[in-house]
């Protein structure tokens, strides 16, 4: 596997960036278009993204609150999108995610998801993160997840 041996700050905060323009490549599949993550911030040297959610009517559950799973697809695209980063060109997948519930998200809430690649290796990354709430900091769930970097390249077209 030959990765992309360029990356820095400033390419992190380049590529994070366009995760909301209509012809980022990523954008060929519905989830992150549906989702619709703004980029907030990032760190090359501590392997960190921050991504914010708004909490839309058609992702809550019967009793009014964000739905448990699009929660966990939150951390999902977080860990997914820190994790192609760091392994490009190869693609990238779930192995297993652990969420903890902590508070609930309301309606109209902001949720930002708070990654972290605990280590790296050929094929294995181990992250964790936070889901916060804008509003007074609020921590509503944490998680972690381990990802497989796979012997394909990913379409960038």
């Amino acid at each position: 596997m030959e990765r992309n041996k360029n990356l820095c700050q400033a390419d992190m905060e380049d590529w994070f960036s366009k995760i909301n323009a209509a012809d980022f490549y990523m954008r060929k599949f519905g989830i992150l278009n549906l989702l619709n993550p703004k980029f907030k911030e990032c760190s090359f040297e501590k392997k960190e993204l921050v991504l914010t959610f708004d909490v839309m009517d058609w992702e809550l559950n019967p009793e009014g609150g964000l739905h448990g799973g699009i929660i966990v697809t939150g951390f999902d695209m977080t860990f997914g999108l820190l994790c192609h980063y760091y392994a490009k060109p190869n693609m990238v997948c779930t192995v297993n995610l652990s969420t903890t519930f902590i508070q609930p998200v309301l309606p109209n809430d902001i949720v930002e998801y708070h990654a972290h690649i605990i280590s790296q290796g050929k094929t294995i990354i181990s992250l964790t993160a936070e889901a916060r709430l804008k509003r007074e900091n609020i921590l509503a769930a944490t998680a972690a997840t381990t990802f497989m970097i796979l012997d394909k390249q990913m379409d960038t077209k």
